[in-house]
């Protein structure tokens, strides 16, 4: 078989596409082969002008040996002159001595750059870093002096030629859209009909001979077209008879033909005047009646229904049916009929049937099957619903783009909007964009791997944040590509709160652990460097006591104890931290403690900041060392200062009461199992820099400093100050948003009396008698027992407490009293002191320790020391605690 030709249509296209295509690629060749040598021999002229211009004004330089100043004229002229890509000089050896490049010349230009032809007259095509260029080389002073190389961008000549390329094309594009245009018009009133004709001519060879073809014009093609519309109108009439014939056998086949080949239903049919005509085999399979068995459809619905009572009402009910459909359309309606087959099964039918002319058609459709499988559909679907109504969790039935299309729950109220709202819609567009990302994501797992499990995301409602845990399954066969998906939401908020809850309290425990810790250290250091002051203060004191007042020594000693005196306040803040410093606990009203205080805090602050103040009056009162809430507050205030820094910037103290019930304080942060009742609160706030969680976490520990001076002590007191005040203390931060520290301290009580009380008026005051002096520090005994000896004491010294109770064995009767220190090794001064007291009830025991006396009296159970001496002390001060001793 031959190649098939191309139709008139096409001819024409080729043609003109032919046409406009020789066009362009001539144009296109014009301008390579042509223009473009054209413009590349005048840059190559312009390139040679250039470098001879330039190799004249090379000399000088050279000889002067001024790169410097060739590198800059080059530099300039390179700049000015926007085709020129690039000049430098070598020397007759080759050597580059100076270029325009700006930086660092490419040394490996020749070898990277290599050329792509050369021309007679000297210059070069290359490929550069600089794009494509004609190098130039040019001799300075006859090439004494060197070469000058002339780089020329092609970059110009290739937009024009691009820029003459694509006038071409557009011309030819003109060109083609007019070709088009001309195609058109030929198209329509020469080739369309034609091609009309063709495609009628076609449709009568299939035998449709009602086509005809539209007549457009009178001239010979429109004759053409009517001359063949008239051909087709005297064909349809010869055949109308012959048509009209065939379709009767046509019907005749089709009616037959219904009644055996079409679907695989059991069909009859019964002639006017009962007889059963014809049975498929399909209906003596399904019945197991063979025609001979029912000739008549009475004899059908004799055995189909054997029980009188039921055939009397289905045989009522189908001769109503056929009237009925006599009446109408003809159609007989379906109904459902218990029919029992030949074996003695008992089938579930529908028959429904069609009245042809005088006959009756009857379909019998067994739906058993169909029966049964409802059933146990039904039953399927009841027992689904009853397990679906006793799970806790919500259903959900969506396709894989998240639409929702079912939903189940047992009340609206758990539901984050209302059924209308979201049925049909895609949860994009319902839920929050948090949880709608979170529920696609295991979406789109479920749709690869057939299911997830694991998710959660939470949703604001009504009652509050409600989190929830998904389970996804999708529904049909694995094997095929899912659509739909079964979404299970377990409300988990009671059991992830419980977990928050136990987390926090595990964060609690482990903070409270690490204070505890911190605070034995603090404490311990405290301890023994109070034994070291200790030696060192009474030594001084005794020391100025001694000398001259005259002497040069002195002030050198004075600076001794000033500066023994800031390392025990330095040790008091350790004390503070570790919350066993020394308190002088009295009623205090809170608002009136801060105004008092006003002015030392304005002047304290920056003059950039602003104080405000929001007491609530009245305060109920608390019981605390005034001294130590002045240092509370004046290091809080220095902070947030120092935290806004050299900006404006506002600090508030803001001051309340509140009823404090367990849940509540177990939510405060930096706590130790506070009892429930009334609290006072100071609030201190600013607008500074804020801090970030790593570093709110730990500026309470000591030594942690922020700043570029300080010991990193002072926040670590507030701590231990409102630790020991039995009180709570709460940070607020974030970076660039400022911070808030709340300090809660108990409310009401009872005032205590002055833990250390002076008399000023007994500095002459003198003992006598023996004193039984106990320390584990050397440095501490012998510095004791020279100032009892100085207070007209006799003294015997204990290293420890076995020493002690060894001595005080001997005599009891001896010591006037005795002086114990708390912390010993072997036996501490707590043992020592109850066993002192089981051999001589009466004893006078005056404590030492670097703690405080709250402390010592909660060790002790208030069995009644004598007195309580705090380490550092000097020799004031022990002669105060030896004369006001119990």
């Amino acid at each position: 078989m031959g190649k098939r030709a191309l139709n008139l249509r096409s001819k024409i296209l080729a043609i003109f596409l032919t046409l406009s295509m020789a066009t362009i690629a001539g144009m296109v060749v014009i301008a390579l082969l042509f223009i473009k040598p054209l413009l590349e021999s005048k840059l190559e002229k312009r390139a040679h002008s250039i470098a001879h211009a330039i190799s004249s004004q090379c000399t000088n330089p050279i000889l002067s040996r001024n790169f410097l100043q060739l590198d800059l004229y080059l530099r300039e002229y390179t700049d000015l002159e926007k085709d020129v890509a690039y000049i430098y000089v070598t020397t007759p050896s080759g050597e580059v001595i100076a270029h325009s490049f700006g930086r660092t010349f490419p040394v490996a230009l020749k070898e990277l750059s290599q050329p792509t032809g050369k021309k007679s007259n000297g210059s070069t095509r290359l490929h550069t870093t600089e794009g494509e260029v004609i190098q130039i080389s040019e001799p300075i002073l006859d090439g004494h002096l060197g070469r000058l190389h002339v780089g020329m961008s092609l970059a110009p000549i290739h937009k024009d030629i691009n820029e003459i390329i694509m006038s071409f094309v557009s011309f030819a594009a003109l060109f083609f859209f007019s070709s088009l245009l001309l195609i058109l018009f030929i198209d329509r009133w020469i080739v369309r009909p034609i091609f009309q004709i063709r495609s009628a001519s076609l449709k009568v060879k299939a035998g449709d001979i009602d086509s005809r073809v539209t007549v457009r014009s009178r001239d010979e093609i429109g004759s053409l077209a009517e001359d063949f519309n008239s051909m087709l109108d005297a064909i349809k009439e010869s055949r109308a008879s012959l048509v009209q014939e065939k379709q009767l056998l046509t019907e005749s086949e089709n009616r037959l033909r219904k009644i055996i080949q079409q679907s695989p239903l059991s069909m009859a049919l019964i002639s006017p005047d009962g007889a059963v005509e014809y049975i498929n085999d399909y209906a003596v399979q399904t019945f197991g009646y063979q025609p001979q068995d029912i000739p008549r459809i009475e004899d059908w619905w004799l055995k189909a229904c054997p029980d009188p009572a039921y055939r009397e009402q289905v045989i009522g009910q189908w001769t109503g049916l056929v009237e009925k459909a006599a009446e109408a359309s003809g159609y007989i309606e379906r109904r459902e009929y218990q029919v029992t087959c030949k074996d003695g099964t008992l089938k579930t039918i529908l028959i429904f049937g069609l009245l042809i002319d005088s006959e009756v058609f009857v379909v019998f459709e067994d739906i058993t099957s169909l029966k049964r499988v409802e059933e146990e559909l039904r039953a399927s679907k009841e027992h689904l619903d009853a397990t679906m109504n006793a799970l806790p969790d919500l259903l959900f039935r969506i396709d894989r783009e998240g639409r929702f299309y079912d939903a189940r729950y047992s009340s609206t109220d758990e539901l984050y909007v209302a059924p209308e709202v979201f049925l049909g819609k895609r949860l994009v567009e319902v839920l929050p964009p948090e949880a709608a990302t979170t529920i696609m994501a295991a979406l789109a797992e479920a749709v690869a791997k057939g299911s997830h499990r694991g998710a959660t995301y939470s949703l604001p409602l009504p009652e509050g944040e409600r989190w929830y845990e998904l389970s996804l399954a999708a529904m049909g066969n694995p094997d095929l590509p899912q659509t739909q998906f079964i979404v299970l939401a377990r409300d988990i908020t009671e059991r992830r709160l419980a977990e928050q809850a136990r987390l926090k309290l595990e964060q609690q425990l482990l903070h409270a652990q690490k204070l505890e810790s911190l605070g034995v250290l603090a404490g311990g250091i405290a301890h023994d460097f109070n034994n070291l002051l200790t030696a060192i203060v009474g030594n001084t004191d005794l020391a100025l006591m001694r000398l001259n007042p005259e002497s040069p020594v002195r002030d050198n000693l004075q600076r001794i104890e000033q500066a023994a005196s800031r390392a025990a306040d330095l040790s008091k803040q350790m004390l503070a931290y570790s919350g066993k410093g020394k308190f002088v606990i009295q009623t205090i009203d809170l608002n009136r403690l801060i105004r008092e205080m006003t002015h030392m805090l304005e002047v304290s602050i920056s003059k950039k900041a602003v104080l405000n103040f929001n007491l609530a009056d009245p305060l109920p009162p608390i019981e605390a060392d005034a001294t130590q809430l002045h240092q509370i507050i004046m290091n809080l205030i220095i902070n947030a200062s120092e935290a806004i820094d050299r900006e404006s910037g506002v600090i508030s103290i803001t001051t309340g009461s509140m009823q404090c019930a367990r849940n509540y304080l177990n939510g405060i942060w930096l706590h130790e199992q506070l009892a429930e009742g009334l609290y006072v609160w100071l609030e201190i706030t600013d607008t500074g820099c804020g801090m970030d969680a790593e570093t709110a976490g730990k500026i309470f520990d000591p030594f942690f400093t922020t700043k570029f001076t300080g010991r990193g002590l002072g926040m670590a007191a507030v701590l231990g100050i409102v630790r020991g005040h039995k009180g709570a203390i709460t940070v607020k931060s974030e970076p660039g948003r400022g911070a808030s520290f709340k300090v809660f301290l108990p409310a009401g009580g009872k005032p205590k009396e002055t833990l250390d009380r002076a008399d000023q008026d007994a500095a002459e005051w003198r003992g006598s008698g023996t004193v039984l002096f106990v320390d584990d520090e050397q440095t501490v005994l012998e510095i004791g027992s020279e100032m009892l000896k100085e207070l007209g004491f006799e003294v015997a010294t204990a290293a420890d407490g076995g020493e002690a109770l060894d001595i005080f064995k001997q005599d009891a009767d001896r010591f006037s009293f005795i002086i114990l220190d708390l912390t010993m090794p072997r036996l501490d001064g707590e043992q020592t002191y109850r066993q002192l007291r089981q051999l001589k009830p009466e004893v006078k025991v005056i404590m030492s320790s670097g703690y405080n006396e709250q402390e010592i009296n909660q060790r002790l159970g208030g069995t009644g020391l004598a007195g309580f001496i705090q380490k550092p002390y000097n020799l004031s001060m022990l002669r105060d605690v030896i004369r006001n001793m119990k």
